[in-house]
């Protein structure tokens, strides 16, 4: 019986057996498992698979050890970033029989497929096909071929080859599975639309392309709106079909770029082109995140299509997960309702009349009734007014404009005022006299609906308390908003963002929410005013800095809550393109640039005579001693006796001049300065007469003088051909002149001869030809034909960036860049199977590879010239080429382009063929080659076959001297060839500017424009232009690194010069975003070598990987590092700071080192602080490594100045480093670690820091004039001192030279300003020649004059502060600057003198006697007669206001204080005007920027509370048992 059992069992397990192994052979599930792969290409398979025994499943990148149970692995090799563990994880997995499929692998190494060729051409077939019909198929030939299945199988059909050059749209059967509908004429989709009752006569016709997200939602809701849309997948007829259908607007779902002619068609058509983002997560998770979108996506999605021109990136796609957890990219409902809403306001300022156009302008005005407006290097009043005139002559109804700007000016002054919390007098006259719009709450509270979530508006109330808040507002509870309106125009004030008192705070970020008159004044102007496009008038207002999301701002984030659907468009200066980006993509701006204030040298030679006297007497002694030293001969006694008289003369003329301070020289008289130091006297010397300075602030819409327009060319010009020459003599052997050693040989043999060179092409235009480069450069023609030869070949695209470039040779009416992308029936993120830049992009969503050269200066870029005249308001002709690398920097290509001033070349003909380096042009044409991945686009479709091995050919090889011989001479000849552009571009930019801006508010166009001063970047003019960025992902580049390095090196020879030949330990570095942009990531290169890390570029030149410099290689100490980030520079480029950590813990592991790493000494000295604080041995660790700091609560500042500039709330400057260290103290290098505090990281990070170091790249700004340099560098540098106990080294990473980079000593760059700039009566008299806001220029220089002598005492002297005094208030230059301030604005004068009183009650300056009666007289006088303008140092600080009126005349006293009072005490008798005015802030400023205490306590006893009920319920549970 038992063997019966067991046969039986036996024989059931057999069959069992046989049943499991039939049906795991030929029956089970086929897993197949997608790695790499973007929503919109899986969310295609999802929805084509018809089979329920194939699961599809897709695997993340940390996830690859879960494939070894899948029957099939697809990955998409473009973009894969994988480190070599997870590779070889991929290998063995193919090793053991998992069947692999690898496409589009842009790392070679990481190209795994175990298939045979028969296979692997049969899915790569399908794959190209793309739609869903192939995709059914694929599926089905992997589970019958690959997984070898028997049962259940549908048939795989043969592949259907892709149709290209196609109008598609929707099924409207509504069934996933079916493909779209495919047309391949305008006409016969235009009668497919009729028949489908779709089609809406006589309305906008909009283009719909490139979808990284299903576009159905959009496509229908467009529709559903009144337009006709045309969904297009076109390579070859992509321009046929835009002129057939002559659209209204392009809406392009972007991955990369379109590309130049793309440029060329918009603005040719005037067509404005809007690029809606796809948030490549669920939609719950990127609400939540405080990154919004980062890394190669964003480069992708946002930067590459703003080189298009492209405006307006909002999220509107996201991901959502269906019922079997497959997530697909759809449009959020919320968003697609407010994009829709945008395009329709956008296409009726196409046709809505200007006399009908509501039109709002904001303005920025600091706070108090006198204070000026201001704009960054605008005179602001008459630039406003011209632009209203501009309106009014433009058919816009502008009532009652007054007759000049002046009584504009006043009556903004008296109508228009921002007014400090502090202010209560202030405020209650204001709400009587000053005629605001009184906002009643239901009105608030209805539009608050309309605009605010619930949760948002919460916060609100939460912060400020309930409507109308803590001031601004009436005793019957209306809200006053500041407003002159003309007409149809209103002209606003933007009000402070935040309620406290740290100006600084407000105007650049806060973790608040705003308060009821920040948000009622935006509400008002689009529900009340019912504006039809915004307008932010000039650089830069508080709207972009509100907080959360750096980039695609969900409805959570207040930019995109309070613009709204509104067209906005932002005046912004080409100086700052950093901040101007944050801007244009937190509030959806369309900027269009203006210009600087022009250039000029700063003519002090005249003032330093003497020791020039000196110096030459010195240096023609010195000379003959020399000489006769090389003839064998020793000089006489009497001789060496003259040189030691002359030396001791220079001294003498030195300390006269106060020259030995700034240079940290001894001044004992009759000791003679040594050869070096008088070296350094005498650079310094030629330094102050060769400085480039600003010239009177711009006015919009007036030509600069012509004077100031020729000095603008000059100090364009003359430098780079001075360089240009020295770099070619010293590469042919005809110089051994060092041009920093000796500054003033370097003038005589170069610079001189080249301004006069520029003076000659500015008479003679037609002397710019091949012949002049030539004998300038002292080369033959056939050098330079080598030249452009070697330049050209180093532009052209090799490896992958080629391979996309096998179609750029386009027929006509083709796709000239990215090709606008298949809807999702293609694989979307499947490259072989599409065009470049199909959306979908690169594969994956992952083609972030763009080189990191400047946008504006690769070669074929043609966004940066236009057509004269053009409604884009684009000047001059079309710039079809770009110098390679950064504009205007890097030499570039052929010189056969016309002379500057050939017609063709000069406005109002069409210049196809641009002179060397002309901004935005590289020489001889249209130069179709791009480096790999450069902003500039990828020319041409991708081979629809695939890779296809098109890999193009290798580089010719060039030797180190040849590329730096091309390099100069083809920065001689760009100048050369471009110095009357350059002045062409200047007299027409500010008719530009106006026209631009006129063509934006009808709709139109605004061109692309990279930016910077236009001496750094000369590719910035002309003006008038949307300002674009750089792609992050490619930084540094290979000129940035070789800046870096050299870089790098001169801080630590400048250190060990300094510290007894000692290397410094640890450097802090500043990273902008600016410099950034401008120098395509220099000071990140110089952090990186460094620390003995170099960056690893990928196919596309995507720096994605670091290579350990070999200690025998670096030979020195690799020295840490510890970086304070900006929030704009954290913005853009994220994922170079996880680099930099990355850097960090490379460096920080080396072994085997020949020399000490500093860099692992600092992290044990970092883990010992750490563990002193009290902090575990895990947390230690782990933070000993944090290296990478920025701004709590997502802060774009310190939020330290407010504290700084109010010096009655500090007394120890321990005070405001504890402050800074806290307020900086958010983590940014980790992405998983995103802006996490904790508390000690950034202190225990500065232990040991020997060297401050600040980028400088600008010529518009320094030290001394620009406010963040003081809050930024200084606070370091006060924040080290306090954890160190040492002052540490301070150095400029002075960017301004694109030709001679160099480090400075902070010191000596503030000596260098102060004696160029407020010291010097060339200067203070170009000023003078303007108005209000150039007043104000003097305020905040000498306002940051004090911060400085808070942040960093040694580099301000006592003597700086005596000739300030001499200047300003003893008019040492009999310059009239009293009347000036007086006339121009009492304001200035009152917080000048305020700060200088200040500065000596804070015992800063040790001022005399009768300095400080004078003062006081003065600033009380000036009070008295004018009223209190009621800044911060003259209203709002209480220990100052009683220490001036102990210091003045007791009448004019008693006097001053009333006004002071009247000022900020409201009248209390004043029922009916009485403002509820917020009490004066009394907490610091740490509680004001990042007081995270007070939500810690709320945070510890919650959960006190919860542990207690816990408890409770524990012991209630037990005692029931």
């Amino acid at each position: 019986m038992k063997r019966k059992i067991y046969l039986w069992i036996g024989i059931v397990a057999v069959v069992l057996a046989a049943t499991f192994f039939a049906y795991s052979k030929w029956m089970a599930p086929t897993r197949v498992a997608f790695v790499n792969y973007q929503a919109i290409s899986l969310g295609s398979i999802y929805k084509a698979n018809d089979n329920s025994h194939i699961k599809l499943v897709e695997v993340s990148t940390d996830e690859l050890d879960k494939l070894k149970g899948f029957d099939m692995v697809f990955v998409n090799g473009m973009g894969l970033r994988i480190v070599e563990e997870q590779r070889e994880a991929l290998q063995r997995l193919a090793d053991k029989g998992v069947p692999i499929y690898t496409s589009m692998a842009t790392n070679p190494d990481n190209n795994i497929c175990n298939l045979d060729s028969v296979v692997r051409d049969s899915i790569k077939t399908y794959l190209d096909g793309g739609s869903k019909k192939n995709y059914r198929s694929l599926l089905n030939y992997v589970r019958k071929v690959v997984d070898g299945k028997r049962f259940f199988i549908n048939e795989p059909e043969p592949a259907v080859e892709r149709a290209e050059d196609i109008i598609y749209h929707p099924n409207p059967s509504g069934n996933d599975r079916d493909d779209d509908l495919e047309f391949h004429s305008v006409a016969d989709y235009e009668a497919w639309l009729k028949k489908q009752n779709l089609w809406h006569e006589g309305a906008h016709k909009i283009v719909v392309t490139g979808q990284m997200a299903d576009p159905t939602g959009l496509i229908d809701a467009l529709q559903k709106a009144g337009m006709n849309v045309y969904p297009i997948y076109a390579r070859e007829k992509w321009f046929d079909y835009l002129n057939a259908i002559n659209p209204a607007m392009v809406i392009n779902m972007a991955h990369g770029r379109l590309g130049d002619e793309m440029v060329d068609w918009l603005r040719e058509h005037n067509v404005t082109m809007l690029a809606p983002l796809t948030v490549n997560r669920l939609v719950e998770d990127w609400e939540n995140d405080p990154m919004g979108m980062s890394g190669g996506f964003m480069s992708q999605s946002v930067t590459m299509p703003e080189i298009d021109g492209a405006i307006r990136t909002t999220a509107l796609f996201a991901q959502y997960e269906d019922k079997d957890g497959y997530r697909h990219s759809f449009a959020v409902p919320e968003r697609l309702e407010t994009f829709v809403e945008t395009v329709k306001r956008f296409l009726e300022l196409r046709t809505k009349p200007n006399s009908e156009k509501r039109v709002a302008i904001y303005y920025l005005k600091g706070q108090g009734q006198g204070a000026t407006m201001t704009a960054g290097g605008m005179e602001v009043a008459p630039s406003l007014y011209n632009f209203l005139k501009r309106l009014k002559d433009e058919g816009y109804k502008v009532d009652n404009l007054p007759a000049n700007h002046r009584e504009l000016e006043k009556m903004i002054m008296q109508q228009g005022a921002v007014l400090g919390v502090y202010a209560e007098g202030a405020i209650a006259e204001f709400m009587k006299t000053g005629n605001p719009e009184l906002i009643k709450k239901e009105d608030y509270e209805a539009w608050v609906k309309q605009a605010l979530r619930p949760e948002k508006y919460k916060e609100v109330v939460d912060a400020n308390g309930d409507f109308p808040g803590q001031y601004m507002a009436t005793a019957d509870g209306r809200l006053g908003v500041a407003r002159l309106q003309f007409g149809n125009v209103v002209v606003m004030p933007q009000n402070a963002a935040g309620s406290g008192t740290n100006a600084f705070k407000i105007l650049h970020g806060t973790d608040a929410a705003p308060p009821h008159p920040y948000i009622a004044s935006y509400l008002w102007m689009r529900f009340g005013f019912k504006a039809d496009a915004l307008i932010h008038f000039g650089t830069h207002g508080s709207l972009e800095f509100t907080p959360r999301k750096q980039v695609a701002l969900s409805s959570n984030d207040w930019p995109d809550r309070l613009v709204g659907p509104l067209p906005h468009f932002y005046v912004y200066t080409i100086g700052n393109v950093g901040e101007g980006i944050i801007a244009k993509r937190r509030s959806y701006a369309t900027l269009t640039s203006y210009l600087t204030p022009p250039f000029m040298e700063s003519s002090v030679r005249g003032m330093y005579r003497e020791l020039t006297e000196a110096l030459k007497i010195y240096d023609h002694l010195a000379e003959d001693i020399n000489e006769r030293r090389e003839q064998g001969k020793a000089p006489d006694a009497r001789m060496e006796d003259d040189l030691k008289r002359a030396a001791i003369n220079v001294k003498a003329a030195t300390v006269k001049l106060g020259i030995h301070r700034d240079l940290e020289l001894d001044s004992i008289a009759g000791k003679p300065y040594s050869e070096d130091e008088i070296r350094r006297v005498e650079n310094f010397a030629e330094e102050l007469a060769t400085e480039k300075i600003t010239g009177q602030l711009y006015t919009m819409g007036v030509p600069y003088e012509p004077a100031r327009i020729t000095s603008s060319v000059l100090a364009m010009a003359t430098d780079p051909i001075a360089y240009g020459l020295w770099a070619l003599d010293k590469q042919k052997g005809r110089t051994h002149l060092d041009a920093d050693r000796d500054r003033v040989k370097f003038t005589q043999v170069y610079l001189d001869p080249a301004k006069e060179l520029v003076n000659r092409l500015l008479t003679q235009p037609t002397m710019a030809t091949d012949e002049l480069v030539c004998r300038t450069a002292k080369i033959t023609p056939e050098e330079l034909a080598k030249a452009r030869e070697i330049i050209a070949d180093r532009n052209a695209p090799r490896g992958m960036a080629a391979m996309m470039m096998m179609t750029g040779n386009k027929k006509k009416g083709g796709m000239p860049a990215g090709m606008p992308g298949m809807p999702p029936k293609g694989m979307g993120g499947k490259a072989d199977a599409k065009p470049a830049g199909h959306p979908g992009g690169m594969p994956g969503g992952k083609a972030d590879a763009k080189p990191a050269g400047h946008p504006g200066g690769m070669p074929g870029g043609k966004a940066d010239a236009k057509p004269a005249g053009h409604p884009g308001g684009m000047p001059s002709g079309k710039a079809d080429a770009k110098p390679a690398g950064h504009p205007g920097g890097m030499p570039g290509g052929k010189a056969d382009a016309k002379p500057a001033g050939h017609p063709g070349g000069m406005p109002g003909g069409k210049a196809d063929a641009k002179p060397a380096g002309h901004p935005g042009g590289m020489p001889g044409g249209k130069a179709d080659a791009k480096p790999a991945g450069h902003p500039g686009g990828m020319p041409g479709g991708m081979p629809p076959k695939g890779m296809g091995g098109m890999m193009g050919g290798k580089k010719k090889t060039y030797t180190k001297d040849e590329v730096h011989l091309a390099d100069a001479i083809m920065e001689v000849e760009r100048t050369i060839l471009n110095v009357n552009k350059y002045k062409t571009y200047l007299m027409e930019s500010p008719e530009s500017e106006l026209r631009s801006n006129m063509n934006a508010l009808k709709g139109g166009y605004v061109a692309p424009s990279p930016g910077g001063d236009p001496i750094a970047n000369p590719n910035t003019l002309p003006t008038g232009r949307n300002l674009y960025s750089i792609n992050a992902e490619a930084t540094p580049s290979e000129a940035a690194w070789e800046k870096g390095k050299r870089l790098a090196n001169a801080t630590i020879d400048l250190y060990r010069k300094r510290h007894n030949n000692e290397y410094p330990r640890k450097v802090s570095y500043t990273l902008w975003s600016g410099e950034f942009i401008e120098t395509e990531g220099a000071t990140i290169a110089q952090i990186l070598y460094m620390l003995g890390v170099e960056p690893v570029r990928d196919a596309f030149g995507r720096v994605s990987d670091l290579r350990l410099i070999p200690s025998s290689e670096l030979g020195r100490p690799r020295i840490d590092v510890v970086v304070q980030t900006s929030g704009q520079l954290r913005d853009l480029a994220a994922s170079r700071l996880f680099l930099i950590n990355r850097a960090v813990e490379m460096a920080a592991a080396a072994k085997d080192d020949k020399f000490d790493n500093q860099v692992s000494e600092g992290v044990t000295e970092a883990q010992r602080t750490l563990l002193s604080k009290g902090l575990s041995p895990r947390e230690a660790q782990e933070m000993a490594t944090y290296r990478v700091f920025g701004g709590v609560n997502g802060n774009y500042g310190t939020g330290i100045q407010g504290m700084v500039e109010s010096g009655d709330r500090w007394e120890k400057e321990s005070e405001i480093a504890e402050t800074y260290i806290h307020n900086m103290g958010a983590f940014y290098g980790s992405e998983k670690q995103w802006e996490l505090f904790r508390q000690y990281a950034f202190e225990a990070a500065l232990t040991r820091t020997d060297v401050v170091v600040q980028p400088r790249q600008s010529n518009t700004w320094g030290a001394l004039s620009l406010d963040h340099v003081y809050e930024f560098m200084g606070g370091m540098n006060l924040s080290v001192r306090h954890v160190t106990g040492k002052d540490p080294d301070a150095y400029l990473s002075d960017y301004r030279n694109r030709s001679n980079v160099r480090m400075q000593e902070v010191k000596e760059a503030i000596g260098v300003e102060a004696r160029t700039t407020i010291l010097n009566p060339t200067y203070i008299k170009e000023k003078m020649k303007g108005e209000a806001s150039s007043a104000g220029v003097f305020a905040e220089t000498v306002r940051n004059t004090y911060a400085w002598n808070v942040m960093k005492p040694s580099a301000i002297d006592n003597e700086l502060w005596d000739e300030i005094f001499d200047v300003y208030v003893k008019d040492k230059y009999d310059l009239k600057v009293d009347e000036f301030f007086r006339e121009q604005s009492p304001a200035t004068l009152e917080e000048i003198t305020a700060v200088m009183m200040e500065t000596i009650r804070k015992g800063m300056w040790k001022a005399t006697p009768e300095q400080i009666a004078e003062l006081a007289r003065v600033h009380t006088e000036t009070v008295n007669k004018y009223g209190a303008a009621c800044s911060g140092f003259v209203c709002d600080n209480a220990k100052l206001k009683d220490f001036i009126a102990s210091k003045a005349d007791a009448s004019a006293a008693a006097q001053y204080k009333q006004k002071i009072a009247e000022a900020r005490e409201a009248n209390l008798s004043d029922k009916d005007a009485k403002s509820v005015v917020l009490e004066k802030d009394k907490q610091n400023a740490i509680d004001e920027t990042a007081d995270t205490s007070g939500h810690r306590m709320i945070l510890i006893a919650a959960i006190a509370l919860v542990v207690a009920i816990a408890a409770f319920l524990i012991i209630r549970r037990r005692r029931k048992n």
